[in-house]
């Protein structure tokens, strides 16, 4: 017997409900190949990814992850899911609950602050690869990927510290400058030292203020923080704060000042206030997690690059803040200090006195 329209609709409805599970799911795709009915030559590879709390649209480190993971199903035909955590008490369940569906062959982690979550669930999914960034858990189902964040910012340090004393169009005669982090954690606090030494192996008397967000996820405080730097004397502010630091960017170009982008490329926002970006090549990390798992050359154990491998630097690409000759000469010079490893800068904060008291600029 024929039904009638209405109830034909109602089971149509009912029936999309049934099949939308309650709570958090990860969010899907399929390779290219599969998505056309054409399989590839066996099963693809399915890969986990649970971003960190800042989420997509970040323009930094979830963004870069996921073009990563995006890039592999692209070239190297796997599949990927994705979780977008709230909260750092998302991460075990989110990281659980991948392991329990046993469909992915290898799942990624991202951020210092997901290190407990992993070192949890890896040792109860013994069989389960993880790829953690920025992480340094030594266990034998984990591939730890660091980068040295000290190297990272020391470049933007080097400009702001010199900035700050000449006759560019935003620069003061204060002496200050400033960074912001979005959380505190091993890795940013690297990277806070590394910005200062660099400040201070140019210029020894700056004052560098410094902030936390306490969110990677706040650009309404980080605007807020920033403006209080600007308002105490800082030209030039590093951000290290994911999302927030869209805040700091938007705070530069209303005070007439300068900042420094963090992770990807993000000069582009606010082209003359934003002098550079501290860059890592996040993208390209997971990109090689990945494919080295496809290529089965995928390795536990605690994996480290810097500037030297070009996992980090400074890039100033898209900027039109136009350095002064000798800052620029200076720039070029320090970087191949760092490359070739006749500079090493600090790690920690016990360090950096000493450090700064010992190396010093000269033309």
């Amino acid at each position: 017997m024929k039904l009638p329209k209405i109830t034909a609709w109602m089971l149509v409805v009912l029936l999309i409900f049934s099949l939308s599970a309650c709570g958090k799911q990860a969010q899907t795709t399929s390779s290219d190949a599969a998505a056309t009915g054409s399989e590839p030559a066996g099963k693809p590879a399915k890969i986990g990814l649970v971003l960190g709390t800042g989420g997509l649209g970040d323009k930094n480190f979830n963004d870069m992850a996921y073009d990563g993971i995006a890039s592999a199903q692209n070239d190297l035909g796997i599949e990927f899911d994705y979780l977008e955590p709230t909260t750092i008490s998302d991460y075990v369940p989110d990281l659980r609950s991948m392991c329990e569906s046993e469909e992915y062959a290898l799942i990624i982690g991202l951020g210092s602050d997901m290190t407990d979550a992993i070192t949890e669930v890896a040792a109860d999914f013994p069989d389960q690869k993880f790829s953690h960034i920025d992480s340094t858990v030594d266990m034998a189902n984990v591939s730890a990927i660091s980068t040295k964040w000290q190297e990272q910012t020391f470049i933007a340090g080097v400009v702001a510290g010199l900035g700050t004393l000449s006759d560019m169009e935003f620069a003061n005669a204060d002496n200050v400058i400033g960074i912001i982090i979005g959380q505190e954690n091993p890795a940013l606090r690297k990277g806070v030292v590394g910005f200062t030494a660099g400040a201070k192996f140019v210029n020894p008397d700056v004052t560098v203020l410094e902030g936390n967000v306490n969110s990677f996820n706040d650009p309404g405080t980080g605007k807020e923080m920033a403006l209080s730097m600007y308002n105490q004397g800082a030209d030039f502010i590093q951000a290290i704060a994911g999302a927030s630091g869209m805040g700091i960017y938007n705070a530069s170009d209303e005070a007439n000042a300068y900042s420094f982008g963090v992770g990807a490329n993000v000069n582009y926002i606010q082209p003359d206030n934003i002098v550079g970006t501290s860059a890592r090549t996040v993208n390209l990390m997971v990109y090689n997690e990945i494919k080295a798992l496809t290529q089965d050359t995928w390795e536990a154990g605690q994996h480290i690059s810097g500037i030297k491998e070009g996992a980090v630097g400074y890039d100033a690409t898209g900027s039109n803040v136009v350095l002064p000759d000798d800052i620029q000469a200076a720039v070029d010079g320090i970087k191949k200090m760092l490359v070739d490893g006749t500079l090493v800068p600090p790690e920690t904060a016990e360090e950096l006195n000493g450090w700064v008291s010992a190396n010093q600029y000269s033309k």
